[in-house]
């Protein structure tokens, strides 16, 4: 049976390749895509299928599952993306997708994860910046929907100017300079301001811990895997891909926060088993991986930098290759199987479809066990001929 992979990129990326390996122990094959490959039409997709270590161009109809990144939802492939929630099961449908402050506002209201919330305002004029910032000595202003750390200032008001981070950069800005920094950056985009959380390292360097949370076999959250972002040098975010590393959680809490570490530890870990559902919640509809930020002030306080539904797996192919492609056949065999989602979805009876292929890997085995035989022989021929010469 087939599953589907979306992406915009051409060549499918390294997650696909040790996905559609790992694929294999269910008997399910990957189809890569992207949103042009769509043929609304004919009902089928032009995609690539992995064959012998190589990708192959073949024509499939569309998959009963789809694992569709986040990032293809754009404009121009909205006729697409609308067809496919038709015809399809979505990893994602992107319906009510929560904003950084909508989450922020949801997470106060609940008891359970209201500790977590960092003071939020969105910016509405330069007054309100100048006025959160005699709540709190710094502050973080960041876009909407910003990704990757990109946009994102801290500001600081000193006795006689103000001074901004960026990056590795810093610089300060009199009355007027602020006024301009404003005009020409804050206001051509939609920009929230937060109270600025002292998450540093021992060295003063930035660092936030990423829990990447993946569906398991069983339809349940689990983490893939927790990892610190360490922003070396850097003057306002962890970001790695603008310079820094990682570090294994349990030790780098422990160097920086003593024996608090452990507890800190375990906190992250209740988060990441935790606040996935709450997510789901909120969204109202069915997700499959996130990308949990949280950063840790000098007290040892935990707050929620950001959640990412479309987090990197750069660093962890092999957990998220291990954790979907369980997810997938838990999906095949327990929610497009169930009668009223088949029939409200015009979805192909996946039992039957699943029955045809059972019967291919039955011939496959036959195959193996002959090739297996052969290499034997072979072995059996090559030791001979050594003792020969």
């Amino acid at each position: 049976m087939y599953v589907g992979f979306m992406h915009n990129f051409r060549k499918p990326p390294k997650l696909v390749e040790v996905l559609a390996m790992a694929c294999k122990h269910y008997n399910i094959d990957i189809v890569y895509m992207r949103p042009a490959d769509v043929d609304i039409e004919r009902n089928v997709i032009r995609g690539k299928v992995l064959v012998d270590n190589k990708w192959k161009i073949k024509e499939v109809e569309i998959p009963p599952f789809i694992d569709i990144s986040p990032y293809c939802f754009k404009q121009k492939n909205r006729t697409i993306t609308n067809y496919l929630k038709e015809r399809t099961f979505l990893s994602d449908n992107r319906e009510n997708v929560l904003t950084k402050e909508r989450l922020q506002d949801k997470l106060k209201e609940d008891p359970k994860f209201s500790h977590l919330v960092i003071p939020t305002e969105v910016i509405k004029n330069l007054n309100d910046i100048k006025n959160y910032l005699e709540q709190y000595p710094k502050i973080i202003l960041k876009p909407l929907r910003g990704i990757k750390g990109k946009g994102v200032y801290m500001l600081s008001k000193e006795e006689d100017h103000y001074k901004i981070s960026y990056n590795k950069d810093e610089w300060t800005l009199d009355d007027d300079g602020l006024q301009n920094f404003y005009r020409e950056t804050i206001a051509l985009r939609k920009y929230i301001m937060q109270k600025s959380i002292n998450s540093r390292s021992l060295q003063g360097d930035p660092f936030d811990c990423r829990l990447h949370v993946q569906k398991d076999g069983e339809g349940k959250w689990v983490s893939a895997s927790n990892y610190i972002r360490v922003g070396i040098g850097q003057k306002v975010v962890s970001n790695i891909s603008q310079g820094g590393g990682i570090a294994e959680p349990k030790e780098f809490l422990k160097a920086n926060y003593g024996d608090l570490g452990v507890k800190l530890n375990k906190q992250l870990n209740e988060v990441a088993k935790t606040l996935p559902y709450k997510i789901e919640e909120l969204r109202g509809t069915h997700i499959m991986s996130l990308g949990i930020d949280i950063g840790i002030d000098s007290d040892g306080k935990l707050y929620l930098f950001e959640v990412n539904d479309g987090p990197g797996t750069s660093r962890i192919i092999g957990e998220v290759a291990i954790l979907r492609s369980g997810y997938y056949k838990y999906v095949l065999e327990e929610i497009i199987s169930e009668p009223k989602l088949a029939t409200s979805q015009n979805i192909f009876n996946p039992s039957k479809e699943l029955s045809l292929y059972q019967k291919e890997v039955e011939l496959y085995k036959k195959e193996i066990d002959l090739l297996k035989k052969e290499i034997e022989l072979l072995k059996k021929e090559k030791t001979i001929t050594e003792r020969v010469y």
